[in-house]
């Protein structure tokens, strides 16, 4: 069996978790399958176990046979002009989804969260692609758990909402990772292939390395030499769907008071993309050595191993917040969308989620948490295991098996 895994990349480590235990899933149940990396980034095949399929806009709309001829050529002038810099071009690759998905016998999507009306046109165009080419070379597909919704569009995406009500019905299964997505989807669409279902990450309980890499990295992960620490891992979206003066200011409270409290406060990155916000966080602190910025860009496997030293974290990161759980590492939540708040319920912890988008949203909710975190955290622990524990009894992908 051939699967192409798409909806993934290497910047986000959420999106590399999610990518990294997909194929490991289907190792384990399928040994002889062949899985193959829907990319756009740079991509080693040296390092993996799984192979990759050039997965660009241009080579999708080639593969569905729209591209335009201003598109092409537009493409072709550019790799012209990186081979005469000696860059690698990418105008024959384009062409090589279009020959190799007939030969692929499902494919999977992971996405995020990419359908809902945070989301610009491109992003529901470029998501929408990949079930318009499942449909066309009649290939089974499964929305693995994502976020869906809200669906209520401005009249220049309300087109969106009549290609979605198509498009949808295609896949064998969607999986909605919160209530409120299930429901979004089966009132607006009268899907019924919905199934709910928790974040494949959170569900995993350990991955074999040997199904990933062909030869194991070694881990590069910091050994703190301090106690009480408190992990800060913010998230640009927080900025950009949130007031940036406001969080700032958030963020500097709560340091403050971990401070006050002898806390080791240490800010790193889930995401490439979200250095700068640590740096400017970091600045507020030049002259407090108990606030420390930590530069390195993990893999997921090395995070997930790095959060273990943690008394809980105060995390904006989706998947940054599911590493912790995975490691009964407790968390304040920091979020801008329905998932934040339903990833903490889940565990039992819906006391620490913060929409930082909500109105009545302020730093003193967060400060509050902080004291009740510090009261309660071998509770809050013992009942993330628990539900953690109850969580990977039931794995999405047994589902593909069946």
């Amino acid at each position: 069996m051939n699967v192409l895994i798409v909806g993934a990349n290497f910047s986000n480590k959420g999106a590399q978790s999610m990518l990294f235990i997909a194929v490991d899933e289907l190792k384990k149940r399928f040994p002889e399958s062949k899985v193959y990396f829907g990319r756009v980034e740079p991509f080693d095949n040296q390092l993996y176990q799984f192979d990759e399929i050039y997965y660009s806009k241009e080579s999708k709309e080639t593969a569905l046979n729209r591209i335009k001829s201003f598109s092409t050529v537009s493409t072709v002038a550019k790799d012209c002009v990186k081979t005469l810099l000696g860059r690698r071009n990418n105008t024959w690759r384009i062409l090589a989804l279009k020959k190799r998905i007939k030969d692929i016998d499902l494919i999977i999507d992971i996405s995020g969260f990419n359908l809902g009306e945070k989301w610009d046109i491109y992003t529901h165009e470029e998501y929408l692609r990949n079930i318009r080419l499942a449909k066309k070379y009649n290939i089974p597909m499964i929305l693995m758990p994502q976020s869906f919704g809200p669906f209520n569009y401005t009249k220049e995406k309300a087109y969106l909402l009549e290609q979605m009500r198509e498009l949808l019905k295609y896949p064998k299964l969607i999986f909605a990772r919160e209530q409120e997505g299930y429901d979004y989807l089966i009132q607006t669409f009268d899907l019924k292939n919905v199934r709910l279902s928790t974040d494949l990450v959170l569900q995993n309980a350990g991955v074999d390395l040997k199904n990933i890499y062909r030869a194991i990295p070694e881990k590069k992960v910091p050994c703190l030499n301090t106690e009480n620490n408190v992990g800060i891992v913010p998230n640009f979206q927080c900025i950009r769907h949130g007031n940036k003066e406001m969080m700032l200011d958030v963020y500097i409270s709560l340091i403050n008071k971990l401070i006050e409290k002898g806390k080791h406060v240490y800010i790193f990155r889930h995401s490439r993309e979200d250095l700068d916000v640590c740096k400017m966080i970091k600045n507020e602190f030049v002259n407090t050595e108990s606030v420390i910025l930590l530069e390195q860009d993990f893999n997921c496997f090395e995070y997930d191993d790095f959060v273990k030293q943690f008394q809980y974290i105060i995390c904006s990161r989706y998947h940054g917040i599911v590493h912790a759980y995975r490691n009964y590492v407790p968390a304040i939540l920091l979020g801008w969308a329905i998932k934040y708040e339903e990833l903490a319920r889940n565990v039992g912890q819906g006391e620490y989620a913060f929409d930082i988008t909500d109105k009545a949203f302020n730093k003193n909710l967060v400060l509050k948490a902080i004291d009740s975190m510090d009261a309660n955290i071998e509770a809050n622990v013992a009942t993330i295991s628990d539900n953690v524990q109850r969580i990977q009894k039931d794995n999405c992908f047994d589902y593909i098996t069946e």
